[in-house]
């Protein structure tokens, strides 16, 4: 899996937000705030990845166990997958 390449993380504030860029603008209504796990994940989907991948990622960057950072991985990926934000 691979993000939309039409969304900038942007930290603004504070806030780490998806912000739409080309014809997204149109299509979205409202931001997109992620939390520290989501930016991490995000940041790691702009080169395609599998759940495994992001698992690990977010295990060792997080210093959580395995089962938990796949279940908050996977939390995100249904979100942004229900959003559309992934390249089918």
């Amino acid at each position: 899996m691979k993000r939309k390449s039409d969304f900038i993380l942007q930290n603004i504030a504070g806030e780490k937000l998806l912000v739409p860029i080309g014809s997204q603008v149109m299509d979205m209504n409202g931001l997109v705030t992620l939390n520290e796990t989501a930016a991490c994940v995000w940041e790691l989907l702009a080169e395609e990845r599998t759940l495994d991948d992001l698992t690990a990622a977010v295990a060792e960057e997080f210093d959580v166990d395995s089962q938990r950072a796949r279940a908050d991985v996977q939390t995100f990926i249904d979100e942004i997958t229900r959003m559309e934000l992934l390249v089918q």
